[in-house]
C-alpha cells in the first residue's frame, strides 16, 4: 500500500514539473527557461527536480512520452496500405488539434527543436518501414530514406506553421493541404516502372 502512495506522489511531482514547464514555454519560450524557473513555478526543491530529471531537456522529453505512446499505438493498429502515410498525418493533425497547447509548447516556435526532432524521428521510422515495403515493387531510383525524409520534414514544417500561426484551418483541412502538396510527387515515385 505505501508503494502506491509513493507512486502517486512521484506521478504528481512529475506532472507538476511538466505542467510548469509547458506553461513557461508558452509564456516565454523554451530557450529562455531555466531549471530555477521550473522549480519556482512547480513549487518544488532543486533536489526534487534532479531526483526526477537530468535537465530541462529531459523534462521536456518526458512530456513527449505520451505522444510517443500515441504514435506506437497508431502504428500497431495500422495495416500497411497506400493510404497509410495519409492516415497517419490526419491522425497527427487531429491529435495536435485536440492538444493544441501541448503541441504548441512541444513543437511550436516557443518549444525549441528538441521535441520536434523526436516527433520527426518517430514519423520517419514509421514511414520508412512503410515505404521500404512499397518501393521494392516500384521505382528504385529514389531511396526510401530520401523519400521518407522529404515526407516527414514536409509534415513537420506544415504542422509547426499551423501551430505557430493560430490558423483557423481544421486538422482535416491541414491534412488535405498536406496531401495536395506532397502526394502527387510521392505517387509519381511509387508508380511501377
Amino acid at each position: 500500500m505505501p508503494q502506491k502512495a509513493e507512486d502517486r506522489r512521484i506521478q504528481r511531482t512529475r506532472k507538476g514539473l511538466q505542467d510548469a514547464l509547458l506553461e513557461l514555454i508558452l509564456e516565454k519560450g523554451f530557450d529562455a527557461i531555466t531549471v530555477q524557473d521550473v522549480i519556482d513555478r512547480a513549487n518544488v526543491g532543486r533536489s526534487t527536480f534532479y531526483a526526477h530529471f537530468q535537465d530541462k531537456e529531459d523534462l521536456l522529453l518526458s512530456g513527449f512520452e505520451h505522444l510517443r505512446t500515441e504514435f506506437e499505438r497508431f502504428f500497431m493498429e495500422q495495416t500497411v496500405t497506400d493510404e497509410s502515410p495519409w492516415a497517419l498525418s490526419l491522425s497527427m493533425f487531429q491529435h495536435a488539434e485536440g492538444h493544441r497547447d501541448l503541441y504548441k509548447a512541444l513543437a511550436g516556435k516557443q518549444g525549441g527543436n528538441v521535441a520536434l526532432m523526436h516527433i520527426q524521428k518517430y514519423l520517419y521510422v514509421y514511414l520508412l518501414e512503410h515505404l521500404k515495403e512499397q518501393l521494392p515493387k516500384k521505382k528504385k531510383n529514389i531511396s526510401p530514406e530520401i523519400l521518407t525524409h522529404f515526407i516527414a520534414s514536409s509534415f513537420i514544417s506544415l504542422l509547426t506553421w499551423w501551430l505557430n500561426n493560430e490558423s483557423s484551418y481544421s486538422a482535416a483541412q491541414m491534412n488535405d493541404y498536406f496531401r495536395q502538396l506532397v502526394e502527387p510527387g510521392v505517387n509519381l515515385i511509387m508508380q511501377p516502372e
